[in-house]
């Protein structure tokens, strides 16, 4: 099987160095507008020919590029796995046709695993949805969402990470202003807490909350902290995510 990747962005390029952990450089090609080093894919020199030379074919462009890669597609008899959650399913069919379609959501938690919600388009049929699920099976845990789940989806699994590390690095260098604590021994700290907290967090659930959390104590005041702004801080994060996506489709089409 013969892998093509469009565009060698972050999420592109996660996704070539992911596969070429199991496939050979010449089962993977690649194209993208800047240079591309590296000896563990294959350059083509077009869009039309990374289509034509693969056998699933990966759009990871951003989305206002797409409507000038649409143009560049002839050939039309592959599989497309979309990585452009901005951009509707019904825009591909009016553009390139009865396409086999996939839309994935990854993210660069995939560099290790973790999920990727995936949406099968309505002319792929189960055995082209499998080959697609079979291979991105071995660099994450699939989740097949619906249509209108997948901007609460998206957040969950493509933006929180980001969002939680800005809030940890926010809230560390709030801490070492405040007390003046050597910064390599605070990360320190902190990583050990955090490869101890996700297994802690995935076993208990948000019961580790109290737990951790005793009436009366340093960690109540900080929990009441955060209480007091849902309405306003995280009301307002979770609003504005889903306000953008909103706004890039109204831009780039449904």
């Amino acid at each position: 099987m013969k892998v093509g990747i469009i565009g060698l962005g972050n999420i592109g390029k996660m996704l070539a160095e992911r596969f070429a952990e199991f496939l050979s450089s010449s089962d993977i090609i690649v194209f993208d507008l800047r240079k591309i080093n590296g000896k563990k894919y294959s350059r083509a020199n077009s869009v039309q020919e990374t289509v034509d030379k693969s056998d699933i074919v990966f759009l990871c462009v951003r989305p206002q590029d797409i409507k000038s890669l649409f143009a560049e597609i002839k050939q039309k008899n592959k599989i497309f796995v979309t990585a452009i959650a901005a951009i509707y399913e019904n825009t591909y069919y009016e553009k390139l046709g009865r396409i086999k379609l996939i839309r994935i959501i990854p993210s660069m938690l995939n560099k290790i695993g973790g999920p990727i919600l995936l949406l099968a388009g309505k002319y792929t049929n189960k055995f082209d949805q499998n080959k697609v699920k079979t291979l991105l099976a071995k660099i994450g845990n699939i989740h097949e969402i619906k249509e209108s789940e997948i901007d609460a989806y998206t957040h969950l699994s493509s933006c929180l990470p980001a969002i939680v590390a800005e809030f940890l690095k926010l809230y560390t260098s709030s801490l070492m202003e405040e007390k003046k604590i050597n910064k390599q021994k605070a990360s320190e700290v902190l990583n050990e807490m955090l490869e101890i907290f996700v297994p802690l967090l995935k076993k208990e659930g948000f019961k580790v909350i109290p737990q951790v959390c005793t009436k009366g104590g340093v960690t109540e005041q900080g929990i009441k902290i955060m209480e007091r702004y849902k309405n306003s801080f995280f009301k307002d994060l979770t609003s504005s995510l889903l306000k953008k996506m909103s706004e890039a489709r109204k831009q780039y089409g449904k």
